[in-house]
């Protein structure tokens, strides 16, 4: 038996906008939001490999700059048409949008946009006029406050066992990277000091990978750049990094923002802010030659349901300012909120939902669990608690709830054979039956 303790009296902090994603749910790149994803309030949508990989017209520098040797000043040379489409609905949806600056990634054994640019105070000067051309209307352009603007993506990424034709993100040395960063990063924060400048998107932010898990190793990546930042006095008011998880591991995202946390205090730089700019859960739980086939599928079903669910609990109980799952995209491997091709929710869906719930709330209250089973709390014009179970089999839960009357609450179960459906309605029972790979919500307007 597992005790699920909620203290409603006891106010821990404020539900934090945990629940982005990489880019957004449409049926075409072009075209409008699908309903159900703007139904979800999605608070970030960060714009990196939008459009997939080998679509070239989206966000990268390459698609809105296409001739290097052209004048970064002339308007002429930029092409933001469809870029523009992409964006447009995201504001228009009250969406906030951060900006990656650079390239998609590159997997194939040809490369041809990852190099280190050649000119970095021109690749600057590109990103400055990409700013100026989104928040300040240059060039036929828009007034979107923009806010978070992110230099490239994962320029320390290489694990040999899943990269076989090298590094898909940058080709360069780290004092190349950290160079384009310092001045890509003063450059805008000279010209538009409202916006917030930050990177570098870590692949493997913990530098070692042993025993099948991601532990605390080389981080020297990580530690020189700060170095250089704080030497070069260039702004960092965010830092992001990746935080992919196993079956069962969610330990990484406290591991993973602690390190974080604490390596960006130690440096000096207590008031950047830490998020992590992807996620998602890999699980592969059947004896296969094909991973990410299984990988897939549990993206989508309640064993992907019930660890996204939990993930975003701690991610709330960790030091992480801001999260974005990868990937909202409908028509990608990672686009775990919808099946395909009717494009009706995932189960993956609803933990989403569930946490918009909870963020409406806006104050987290105090909640424990264990064992596998992961718990958030939040009140507002409603109280709810939310439990999930990550292990394949069910637990009895022995609920221990204060600050609620628990005469009327209501219970939504997300489960094998329940897609996020009200399961129970009446008076609190002592002990609950929550099955394997599953997540409720406990709901109650009554207060005390």
């Amino acid at each position: 038996m597992v005790t699920v303790r909620a203290d409603f009296n006891n106010i821990t902090g404020k539900i934090k906008p945990v629940h982005g994603f990489n880019n957004a749910a449409r049926e075409s790149n072009y075209g409008p939001l699908l309903p159900s994803f703007t139904a979800l309030n999605p608070v970030f949508a960060r714009l990196h490999d939008t459009g997939y990989h080998g679509n070239a017209h989206y966000v990268d520098i390459p698609c809105i700059f296409p001739d290097y040797s052209a004048d970064p000043d002339d308007e002429k040379s930029y092409d933001f048409t469809l870029t523009d489409y992409y964006i447009k609905p995201l504001i228009e949806n009250n969406i906030k949008v951060m900006y990656r600056l650079g390239v998609t990634i590159e997997h194939e054994p040809k490369k041809f946009n990852i190099f280190a640019p050649s000119d970095p105070q021109k690749w600057a000067s590109v990103c400055e006029h990409i700013v100026r051309h989104y928040n300040d209307g240059w060039a036929n352009g828009f007034h979107f406050g923009i806010d978070y603007w992110e230099v490239w993506n994962e320029p320390d990424g290489l694990n040999p066992e899943c990269e076989p034709y090298g590094c898909p993100n940058w080709i360069g040395t780290a004092e190349q990277y950290y160079e384009l960063y310092a001045l890509t990063a003063k450059r805008i924060k000279e010209l538009h000091p409202e916006v917030k400048v930050g990177g570098y998107s870590s692949c493997y932010i913990l530098g070692k990978f042993e025993n099948g898990r991601w532990v605390s190793g080389d981080a020297s990546y990580f530690t020189n750049f700060l170095e250089y930042v704080r030497e070069e006095n260039a702004p960092l008011d965010f830092f992001t990094y990746h935080g992919y998880l196993g079956k069962q591991y969610l330990e990484k995202i406290e591991i993973e923002s602690r390190f974080v946390r604490d390596t960006l205090d130690k440096y000096r730089f207590s008031e950047t802010e830490c998020i992590d700019a992807e996620w998602n859960v890999n699980i592969c739980d059947i004896e296969t030659d094909n991973r990410r086939v299984q990988n897939y599928i549990n993206y989508r079903n309640e064993k992907g349901a019930s660890h996204a669910a939990a993930s975003l609990y701690e991610m709330q109980r960790c030091p992480i300012d801001s999260a974005m799952y990868y990937d909202a995209q409908v028509w990608v491997e990672y686009g775990g909120l919808y099946n395909l091709p009717g494009l009706e929710p995932s189960k993956t869906y609803y933990a989403f939902k569930q946490f918009d719930e909870l963020y409406k709330q806006k104050n987290e209250c105090e909640s424990h669990g264990g064992g596998f089973v992961y718990t958030c709390a939040a009140k507002g014009e409603k109280r709810l608690l939310c439990v999930a179970n990550i292990g394949e089999n069910a637990k009895e839960i022995k609920l221990e709830i204060s600050g609620i009357k628990g005469q009327n609450v209501i219970i939504r179960t997300l489960n094998k054979d329940t897609d996020y459906k009200e399961t129970y309605r009446g008076e609190i029972p002592d002990k609950i039956i929550l099955d394997g790979y599953s997540f409720i919500t406990i709901e109650s307007e009554d207060i005390i």
